[in-house]
């Protein structure tokens, strides 16, 4: 279970650092099959990488291989073979490398800022109930910090129970319909960084040479919001149709002004690769800029419940005293 928390947390920089070193080796000239099996010293995906070996050293394409392993996504799959249709592998692993570097780089903020205001919580807990143990009991040291660890761990428990069952299939659009609306600024992070998403595996698919149909189809999937892939879906009957994406995205409520700009702008200078990757990075840093504001928020709101916390033990013990007073008095 431990592995499997740990995989959770490091997935995308396992990916990013598979690429990067793909893209390295084959841009020195070394064959794929060579390639793979000395970057199993350089990754955990032994497994994966061993799978790859084997299929491609029987002939097939590193994206057919890909394809049985159940590990990459259509976005993947499309851009590697992509590449390799064009001889241009290298380039388009870089860009995959770039794509997953900035998704773990948003997990790492957000869990690194966590980390402070839960450990404080934890402590605001038990530090005050530590005297206890001297006083009283163990026993009633426990009962002290149970209560707020039950519901602390409770609600955290609810919380993984909804998202379990909001990932059933039938209940995915409601669960991202939701994420979209979340309060703290959580709603607005999750769309930016749905729409990031979308732009980066856009520039990928299309840098790669891959049409432009089938590049917004894949990279709407890989958007990661069912609400946002749908609306960004309905742009292929507008390009179908002949008209530039600036026109079919223009009514799109998830895409920024400035997006549509860009798409504009690089379809009428031809390099529309290029503004897209600049779209993403203005995108990019302002999802840096929400995720610093939300960790600005979150640990004054730890700060208030600790105080709350730390008040009420006080006005107990005072309570307590006084009333032990007014016992001897009588």
């Amino acid at each position: 279970m431990k592995n499997n928390f740990a995989k959770i947390l490091t997935a995308y920089q396992e990916k990013a650092v598979f690429y990067r070193q793909l893209g390295i080796m084959l841009r020195s000239g070394i064959p794929i099959a060579s390639a793979l099996r000395q970057m199993q010293s350089y990754t955990n995906l032994n497994e994966i990488i061993n799978i790859l070996v084997t299929y491609v050293e029987q002939g097939d394409l590193l994206s057919d291989a890909m394809k049985k392993t159940y590990t990459f996504s259509k976005m993947e799959i499309a851009s590697i073979s992509a590449g390799e249709k064009s001889g241009n592998l290298p380039e388009v692993a870089g860009r995959l490398a770039g794509y997953f570097e900035t998704l773990q780089n948003v997990k790492n903020k957000l869990i690194s800022g966590m980390i402070y205001p839960a450990i404080l919580l934890h402590a605001a807990i038990i530090i005050p109930a530590i005297p206890l143990i001297f006083t009283k009991s163990i026993f009633a040291f426990f009962i002290r910090i149970l209560p707020p660890f039950i519901i602390i761990y409770g609600a955290g428990f609810a919380i993984f129970f909804v998202k379990k069952t909001l990932s059933k299939p039938e209940m995915i659009k409601i669960r991202d319909a939701l994420a979209l609306k979340l309060p703290a600024g959580f709603g607005k992070l999750f769309t930016k960084i749905s729409v990031v998403r979308f732009l980066q595996a856009f520039n990928c698919l299309y840098s790669a040479g891959i049409s432009l149909i089938d590049s917004i189809r894949i990279s709407a999937e890989s958007s990661g919001n069912k609400v946002i892939e749908e609306e960004l879906l309905k742009a292929i009957p507008i390009v179908q149709e002949g008209k530039n994406l600036s026109y079919a995205f223009a009514r799109n409520p998830y895409l920024p002004g400035i997006v549509i700009d860009m798409f504009s702008t690089g379809e009428i200078s031809g390099n529309l690769d290029e503004t897209l990757e600049k779209a993403a990075w203005h995108l990019q840093q302002e999802v840096d800029l929400a995720v610093e504001a939300i960790l600005k928020i979150v640990p004054v709101v730890v700060y208030l419940i600790v105080a709350l916390y730390v008040a009420m033990i006080i006005i107990s013990f005072y309570a307590n005293y006084f009333s032990q007073i007014n016992s001897l008095l009588e």
